[in-house]
């Protein structure tokens, strides 16, 4: 009973300190983004940043696009250009946008991994402004590629299934 006791402590020990240092460095890691100046070309739609934060190797930027015209907007892209302190163009993203109806507004977000971002400059742009498919950098801000990475890591997870220790 006693070396049951000593091993219950011992595994409470372990976990106190695994949630310790995961609350940890999430704050840590947290406190490594620092907000970053961004400016919204003037566009047919209101588009409001909530957050631009990033970090020295990458970053993030969320807000909302909301139509204020009294047509439907379809076929628009949110082009998003990252600059360096000296202005250079470090990378662009490109978050496509849903139909919109008259009055209608909905949330963006997308994560972009560019070294030394100073500042970002949104606009808004057609879908037959986009440059050529093999170009676009849509990471995961593009559904289709996060079920395709979903797909990987199952895959690698049942061939490896066999070399767990269980």
């Amino acid at each position: 009973m006693s070396r049951m006791k000593t091993f219950f402590k011992y595994f409470l020990a372990i976990v106190i300190v695994y949630i310790l240092v995961d609350i940890g460095s999430f704050y840590i890691l947290k406190s490594t983004y620092l907000t970053k100046d961004y400016s919204v070309e003037d566009s047919i739609l209101d588009v409001q940043v909530t957050e631009a934060k990033a970090t020295y190797l990458n970053g993030y930027v969320n807000g909302t696009v909301k139509n204020n015209t009294n047509a439907q907007v379809t076929n628009k892209y949110l082009k998003i250009d990252s600059y360096s302190k000296r202005g250079v163009l470090l990378g662009t993203k490109y978050v496509k946008l849903n139909d919109l109806n008259p009055g209608e507004s909905a949330p963006f977000s997308s994560s972009f991994n560019y070294n030394q971002i100073d500042n970002v400059k949104l606009s808004l742009i057609d879908s037959s402004e986009l440059p050529p498919r093999e170009t676009l950098d849509f990471g995961f801000d593009n559904p289709e590629d996060a079920k395709i990475t979903f797909a990987v890591i199952l895959g690698a997870v049942i061939i490896l299934f066999p070399w767990f220790p269980f």
